[in-house]
């Protein structure tokens, strides 16, 4: 089984969307992408603080390209989402929401990073919620990670270099 997921993951990762489903998952995700900046605004972990080096930012975005975004999405919406959907699509799909949402106050308390504070909060968990949904249908749609792994990229970026994220 596990086998199989592994395959439909490489299979994703092979599949380059066509414009229209990047089109698609850009109109889904830009107004998911503003109640998550309303949900953190609200909650106080968001607050507009740009960093003003340059070369950090770029380390930064290399490094949370792989970490978390790359290793979350071959999880997430790869692996899980590919072996759970063999029982039921459905049930896959929350499942493998519900465990990405688990996973961040799991790291707060197991781990204690920097933002450890922030994953615990209602708000926080809210937003990862909305994310979990959204990026998952992206993922079914497209059948490819491309899109989920860039718009979760570019919005760990916009909260870590422009929206006052910790960095590790």
């Amino acid at each position: 089984m596990l086998a199989m997921a592994a395959r439909q993951t490489w299979r994703a990762l092979q599949v380059w969307p066509d414009v229209r489903h990047w089109q698609s998952a850009m109109a889904i995700a830009l107004p998911a992408a503003a109640l998550v900046a309303l949900c953190g605004f609200l909650g106080g972990w968001l607050r507009f603080q740009p960093v003003v080096d340059l070369q950090a930012a770029l380390i930064a975005a290399l490094i949370l390209f792989f970490i978390p975004v790359l290793v979350e999405e071959l999880v997430f919406r790869g692996l899980l989402l590919s072996w759970f959907a063999k029982y039921s699509q459905r049930l896959g799909n929350w499942l493998s929401i519900a465990l990405f949402v688990l996973w961040h106050p799991l790291q707060a308390l197991a781990f204690g990073p920097p933002w450890a504070a922030i994953f615990l909060q209602p708000s926080f968990l809210f937003a990862t919620f909305i994310l979990g949904i959204v990026l998952t249908h992206i993922r079914i749609q497209s059948q490819s990670l491309w899109p989920v792994i860039g718009i979760h990229w570019l919005l760990v970026l916009a909260w870590k270099l422009l929206l006052g994220g910790p960095f590790y």
